[in-house]
């Protein structure tokens, strides 16, 4: 595949996340917290939201919806460990945080701790990132040599800039 067809999937994974972010932020928003579904519901929801949008295939929603769903139990797992505002975990300097995505993980934080519980087990085998996949702000660092990459923005995932391995961690 061209470099060039290899940036459009990105690019369109990429806009597909940020879409579903949007879409949850949006039903968050409207739900009413002691009748609204769940916030796994909301994820649903908003999947077939994108669904009927017919920009992307039902294989990739369920890609975008696990990458949602793991980096929305990250951000719940750091809150709960650290006790601390979104902002201090990200440990970026807050000049350069998209306001729409720092809100929608704001909005997003105290439901996602509640259903932290309901998403052990995604997390028992979606703590690693892997090359390849979308994630949301943040750092996360090489499993095999420690090198940290910043990510300033959704995007996808590359190989280690050092060691060239693919499989990160969550800083």
């Amino acid at each position: 595949m061209s470099n060039q067809n290899e940036n459009k999937v990105t690019d369109h994974l990429t806009h597909g996340y940020d879409q579903l972010l949007e879409k949850l932020n949006e039903w968050s928003e409207k739900s009413d917290e002691s009748t609204g579904p769940l916030l796994m519901q909301g994820l649903e929801d908003a999947a077939k939201l994108l669904s009927e949008m017919g920009q992307w295939t039902k294989e990739e929603i369920d890609l975008l919806s696990l990458y949602v769903k793991r980096d929305l139990h990250h951000t719940a797992q750091k809150l709960q460990e650290n006790n601390n505002k979104l902002i201090e975990w990200l440990d970026l300097d807050i000049k350069i945080i998209e306001d729409k995505l720092l809100t929608v993980f704001s909005d997003m934080a105290d439901q996602t701790r509640i259903e932290l519980d309901k998403l052990h087990h995604l997390a028992e085998t979606a703590d690693d990132l892997h090359t390849g996949e979308v994630t949301s702000l943040g750092v996360i660092s090489c499993k095999s040599c420690g090198k940290e990459m910043h990510f300033h923005k959704s995007g996808r995932i590359p190989p280690c800039p050092s060691c060239h391995k693919t499989v990160f961690v969550r800083k």
